[in-house]
């Protein structure tokens, strides 16, 4: 036995193991010291350039009386294209180029794919976050998400509701040609094409038949005024009971409080509607508060769906899909009228395109080939959110040479990525769909100069909801209609500045005349 154990200790496999062992050793103790080194590196890197900043406030005098869109597109001209800005106690770090946006997605994705879990307005309007836009990274996101991609906004879920856009629209049109033959002919087109986004998603998400669908989207709106509003706790998280003070935070949870009541009695109609249609099985369309009142009964779940849950989908889709969409068709009218050659062309390919038909179906739209190139370049110089939604850094790490610390709040300026000579040319700033011809850039999240509706995993998930409802509604407008200001107002005369707000809508209304061409047909 001795013999044995002396043979196996030392064996050719003993000595095998025991150099594979010091091999492995040395290597993890290398990989140790080099993790540490580069986390050294990156504490020692420098914060990324900025403007001066004054005590207390830091650079939060420099917002005030702007478009913070503007405001760090100047910085960035400035300072470079990853900027460094203090907020209050809040680090905020902004992205403005391709290379910059390439390293966050990219080389740190995992670090910069959650969102801030503290915002004001999040935290009361959308039920702490309980939906997909802002809830943090992990398996409560990825099972969310899979529900819009899955159930909620799919391909076959957003083209079935054709029959809801078109029917919308057509009442827009009709509407339109009625005002145009009035006496007072110059109409408010913001106003008409938001009343008419809006009716598009309250249908598809409560039905045609929701009592209460006039005061929900007349709270929406009221949600939505504050969004532009300063919050103090967000900037000063230490101080957040400074909210209630300036009266915000009481603002917003009584308009919480109203929704929240409204939300009740729908829910209560939608679950009477479902089981009544169960019993005599006859499925009606499928709105979007039934796919969630159905996934919430699914006992099956990891991560169970509550109702506060159903309540914050609904809002995103509101806040994110009424004001998004119905702001990309008032800037690309506005557009087309600034260039009238650009508007006779998109006008001139579509009713060629109809060869005498006067009832345009949405499954025409593709057949517009000029008309997705006006879209295109609409969001280039308007993206629906001008700064994409803010990310959270998780973990300290080098971006471009510079250190951007945890529990940094890191911004993407899609406004400045679509106005920036280096990747659009010297006409950057100015309207000109031809630029897409031929190209196979696209606005999906893969090429960083073009990403209205952000990138990465934070990608929008209501892309196509949104953008199909601003086609068709674009689609008949421009079909129908001529259209030109006011006799008193030249086109130089035209306001093309945006508000600020979640959207960057038109600073002032879209005032127009329309001059009906093709007649409505039923």
């Amino acid at each position: 036995m001795a013999m044995e154990a002396n043979y196996s200790l030392f064996s050719p496999f003993f000595f095998i193991t025991l150099f594979l062992g010091f091999f492995i050793t040395i290597l993890i103790m290398r990989s140790r010291s080099r993790v540490h080194k580069q986390r050294a590196q990156v504490l020692l890197a420098p914060l990324p350039p900025g403007p001066p900043r004054l005590p207390l406030i830091g650079n939060i005098h420099q917002f005030v009386g702007g478009y913070p869109h503007r405001i760090l597109l100047q910085l960035a001209r400035t300072h470079g294209p990853l900027i460094c800005l203090r907020l209050g106690q809040v680090y905020q770090v902004v992205a403005s180029s391709v290379e910059a946006v390439e390293e966050i997605i990219k080389r740190h994705d995992l670090k910069f794919a959650d969102r801030p879990r503290d915002l004001t307005f999040t935290k009361i309007l959308l039920y702490d976050s309980d939906g997909v836009g802002f809830v943090p990274y992990g398996g409560i996101w990825k099972q969310r998400r899979k529900i819009y991609a899955m159930e909620m906004l799919n391909s076959r879920r957003v083209k079935s509701y054709a029959a809801v856009r078109v029917d919308a629209v057509r009442k827009l049109t009709a509407e339109i040609a009625r005002k145009a033959f009035a006496q007072t002919p110059v109409l408010n087109l913001s106003q008409m094409v938001m009343s008419t986004i809006n009716a598009i998603v309250s249908r598809v998400a409560f039905g045609d038949k929701c009592k209460q669908q006039a005061e929900f989207l007349d709270l929406v709106q009221e949600a939505m005024s504050y969004l532009s509003n300063f919050s103090v706790a967000d900037m000063y998280p230490s101080l957040k009971f400074l909210d209630t003070l300036t009266g915000l935070k009481s603002k917003l949870e009584g308009v919480h409080g109203k929704l929240d009541k409204v939300f009740d009695e729908i829910i209560a109609q939608r679950q009477v509607a479902l089981a009544a249609e169960a019993a005599c099985q006859a499925a009606e369309e499928d709105l979007i508060i039934d796919v969630l009142l159905k996934l919430k009964d699914e006992e099956n779940r990891e991560f169970p769906i509550t109702s506060n849950c159903v309540k914050a989908f609904i809002m995103e889709i509101f806040l994110g899909g009424t004001e998004t969409s119905s702001t990309v068709i008032e800037w690309a009218m506005s557009e087309l009228i600034k260039n009238p050659k650009a508007m006779e062309k998109v006008q001139k390919e579509m009713r060629e395109a109809m060869q005498g038909k006067t009832k345009l179906e949405e499954s025409d739209i593709p057949k517009f080939r000029y008309l997705n190139l006006v879209i295109k370049e609409t969001l280039r110089l308007h993206p629906p959110a001008p700064l994409l939604a803010p990310r959270v850094c998780l973990e300290t790490c080098e971006v471009m040479g510079y250190r951007v610390p945890a529990g940094a709040r890191v911004l993407i300026n899609a406004f400045a990525l679509g106005r920036d000579e280096q990747y659009w040319g010297s006409d950057a700033e100015s309207f000109k769909p031809e630029r897409f011809e031929g190209s196979s850039m696209d606005f999906k999240g893969f090429n960083f100069e073009f990403i209205p509706f952000g990138t990465g995993r934070r990608i929008c998930p209501g892309m196509t909801f949104g953008l199909t409802s601003a086609e068709v509604a674009l689609a008949h407008l421009l079909f129908h209609f001529d259209w030109k200001l006011p006799q008193s107002m030249k086109i130089e005369d035209l306001d093309m500045m945006e508000n600020s707000g979640l959207a960057a809508p038109r600073r002032s209304p879209l005032l127009v005349l329309a001059k009906p061409i093709i007649p409505l047909t039923e």
